[in-house]
C-alpha cells in the first residue's frame, strides 16, 4: 500500500491539537530517521508516526467504540489505563474510517504505547521514535535517544525498565503487552 503523507499530515492537522500535531510531526521525523538507520521500511514507519496518536484526543467513549470495532477487548489492567486506548483505538479508526488493512502498520500503532513481546522492527521503530521525539523531555532522554539510534535490543530493554519502573514507582497496573515486552527485551 502506498501511504499520501500530504493526506496524513492533513488528516493529523484536523484531529489533533496544536500540540498534539506537533508531537506527530516529531515523532514521524524520528520515524523516518530511526528507519533510515535501521533499514526498516521507511513508508510504514512514517505512516505509523503520523497515525500514531490519531485518536488520542478523542473522548473515551469513542476510543472504546473503535477499539471494540476492530475486535480488541481491554483486560483488567487496560480497562484503568484509558490513557493507552488511542493505539488501539486507532486501529479500528484507521480499518474502518480510512481503509488501512496494512497488519505490520496497524499492529506498530496498536504497540506504540504498551509494547509487546517480540515486537517486529517496525514496532520498535515507531515505539522508540515516539518515546524519542524532539518534543519529549523527561530524566534520562539524551541516554534515551542514544541508544534509540545505535541498538534496537539494548534501547527497548532500557525502555522497558524505565517504563516499567514508572509504573510501579506511581503503583500503576502492568499490562499483559508490557509485561510481555519487559521479560522479551530483559535478554538485552
Amino acid at each position: 500500500m502506498e501511504y499520501d503523507f500530504q493526506q496524513l499530515d492533513k488528516l493529523a492537522k484536523e484531529m489533533l491539537s496544536d500540540k498534539r500535531y506537533y508531537h506527530t510531526r516529531c515523532v514521524v521525523e524520528q520515524a523516518e530517521k530511526l528507519a533510515r538507520i535501521y533499514d526498516c521500511d521507511l513508508e510504514k514507519a512514517m505512516a505509523a508516526g503520523w497515525l500514531h496518536d490519531i485518536c488520542k484526543e478523542m473522548p473515551r467513549e469513542e476510543q472504546l467504540q473503535w477499539l471494540t470495532k476492530y475486535g480488541i477487548i481491554l483486560d483488567s489492567v487496560q480497562q484503568d489505563q484509558p490513557k493507552t486506548w488511542h493505539g488501539m483505538a486507532a486501529c479500528g479508526f484507521m480499518k474502518w474510517k480510512l481503509g488501512i488493512y496494512d497488519e505490520d502498520v496497524l499492529q506498530a500503532v496498536r504497540y506504540h504505547t504498551t509494547a509487546c513481546g517480540n515486537m517486529t522492527l517496525l514496532d520498535e521503530v515507531v515505539y522508540l521514535a515516539d518515546l524519542t521525539s524532539k518534543d519529549r523531555s523527561y530524566p534520562d532522554i539524551e541516554k534515551m535517544r542514544t541508544l534509540a539510534e545505535t541498538a534496537v535490543g539494548p534501547a527497548m530493554k532500557y525502555a522497558m525498565c524505565y517504563i516499567l519502573g514508572d509504573l510501579i514507582s506511581h503503583e500503576r497496573g502492568i499490562s499483559r503487552d508490557s509485561f510481555e515486552a519487559y521479560n522479551y527485551y530483559i535478554k538485552y
